[in-house]
Formats: C-alpha cells, sequence, structure tokens
C-alpha cells in the first residue's frame, strides 16, 4: 500500500494536538474519517504510531520517529506548493505573511508601506493581526513579530528595537494638576486585561499595589490609547503611540521594557523576499520605537 501525502498531514495534526478531536476539527474532517485515515498510515508502514486513551493521543516511540521524518517531508512538499502556485501564477510571487499583534500591524507596519514597496515593488505582504504565535513550521505565517522570544526547532530569531511604556493622560484628565504630583492609588488607570497572563505591565501593576486603580481593562492598546485621549483615565501604553498622539506622560517608577523579536523559519533565511520584508519590518520599529 502507498502512502500519500494527505494522509501523513493527518498524522502530523494528530501528533501535535494530541487528540483525534482537535485534529479532526482543524483539518476540517470528522472523527471517524481521520481516525480511518490513521488506521491507513499504520497498516501501510506496519507500525503501531499512536496509543488511543482517555487522555487524548500520545506517540509510540515509532511514531516519534516517524513524525520526525513526516515534518521534514511537509517542508519541502510545502515549498514544492509555493513554487507551483508562482510559477502558474500571473504575480512573481506570493504575498509575504506576517503575522503579528494589532499594535504592530497598524501603528508600525502599515504607516510604512510606501518604504518597502519603494525598494521592491512587485512585493505583496499579508499583515495578520494574532496575539498567538502563528506555527512557521508549519508555514501558517512567514515571519511572526512576538513580545517574547520563542524557542522552537527550525526556527531562526532576530531582536528589534525595544519597546518603552509609561502612563499617560489626556490635559483634560488632569484638569491642571501636576503630572509629577499624582498619587496614582487615586486616580484612574487603564491597563491591559489577564488575556495575556502575567505579562510585565500587569506585574508592575500588582508590585506597586495599584489593583484598585484599575477601573478598566482592556485586550487591545488601541482601546487603552482612546481611553486616555478621551479623558477617562490614565492609560499604560508605548512611548511612541502616546507621543504620537499629544498625550502628558505622568511620574510613575519605571516601566519594564518590552523587548520583541522576529521570527522566521531556518528554510527561509536566503529567501529573498523574505529576507527584504524582515530587514524592512526592522527599519520599522527603528523608526518608531528608536535604535537598539
Amino acid at each position: 500500500m502507498t502512502i500519500d501525502w494527505d494522509t501523513v498531514r493527518c498524522f502530523i495534526e494528530v501528533a501535535e494536538k494530541r487528540s483525534l478531536m482537535a485534529a479532526a476539527e482543524a483539518l476540517g474532517m470528522s472523527n471517524a474519517t481521520l481516525g480511518r485515515k490513521i488506521d491507513a498510515l499504520e497498516m501501510a508502514t506496519g507500525l503501531q504510531l499512536i496509543l488511543r486513551g482517555p487522555g487524548g493521543v500520545t506517540l509510540t516511540d515509532q511514531g516519534k520517529e516517524v513524525l520526525t521524518l513526516a515534518k521534514a517531508g511537509g517542508d519541502h512538499l510545502f515549498q514544492m506548493e509555493r513554487l507551483a502556485f508562482s510559477l502558474k501564477s500571473d504575480r512573481r510571487s506570493l504575498p509575504v505573511r506576517i503575522s503579528t499583534t494589532e499594535t504592530m500591524v497598524s501603528a508600525v507596519l502599515a504607516p510604512h508601506l510606501l518604504l518597502l514597496w519603494d525598494r521592491h515593488p512587485g512585493l505583496a505582504v499579508d499583515l495578520i493581526m494574532s496575539t498567538e504565535l502563528a506555527d512557521l513550521n508549519k508555514r501558517e505565517a512567514d515571519i511572526a513579530v512576538r513580545l517574547a522570544r520563542p524557542k522552537s526547532d527550525g526556527l531562526i530569531t532576530r531582536k528589534l528595537p525595544e519597546i518603552a511604556a509609561g502612563l499617560y493622560g489626556s490635559t483634560g484628565y488632569l484638569n491642571g494638576r501636576d503630572p509629577d504630583r499624582l498619587d496614582l492609588r487615586q486616580e484612574k488607570l487603564a491597563g491591559l486585561d489577564n488575556q495575556f497572563g502575567d505579562i510585565p505591565e500587569s506585574v508592575w501593576i500588582n508590585q506597586h499595589e495599584l489593583e484598585q486603580s484599575l477601573s478598566v481593562q482592556s485586550s487591545s492598546i488601541y482601546a487603552l490609547l482612546e481611553i486616555a485621549k478621551s479623558g477617562a483615565a490614565i492609560a499604560m501604553v508605548p512611548d511612541f503611540l502616546a507621543q504620537r498622539h499629544g498625550l502628558v506622560r505622568i511620574s510613575a517608577p519605571p516601566i519594564p521594557v518590552r523587548k520583541p523579536w522576529i521570527v522566521f523559519h531556518r528554510d527561509n533565511r536566503r529567501n529573498p523576499e523574505i529576507k527584504a520584508v524582515r530587514d524592512w519590518i526592522f527599519e520599522c520599529c527603528q523608526t518608531s520605537f528608536g535604535s537598539l
């Protein structure tokens, strides 16, 4: 019996999700269909690749070895698919897909697209807003920009300029008060919600016992910016955004800087289009945040 790529792709998804149900949902097929594909792969190889149990799926030792080879083959097949699409398309290349946060897309990259196109007129990009790190090993994106350095086999990271932040309010909120003499425990504060876990901003709030002053929280930096601009509260926002919108810095203990990273797959390190986009992202960040 021959082994087809679709069956191997199903095995990779099951192995990574550790669940037939989750893998079936991701692949858009029923549990029964996915189960038959895994059975067919085990029959074709003559090996037991997975163990099914109430807690999900675990790989056998043989399954782990097969997975390593399957993922390597999948990477090459993906590159063939991209090449075939490019060759039969009127476009010179596929869009370079960039996965990053709302703020990075809207405030840093989008305003500087002309800089990219002045140098590379035929280059297309997809700006994907996501709070999750795209799976670069599965090519969900070509480049990711994240505020934490991921650790995964096959990925290369490049440090970007740091993002400094502070507490900012409007002149309307201050109403003539000295921004250097406020008791923050008596003010209304706006900050990021717990969707992002124990991020430096949340830790800072807790360290300085300001939880009771948080009158509003949001997962959107732009929402916090608008809250500050409206005069409703003092918001913790990046310096470059606050300065861009004419907000007043409020005296406070130093807030930890964020350290963003460009992340890309090692197979793409010599791809000229992806390299051009990486360099452009670095320049955009340097222009917005300052030098390293």
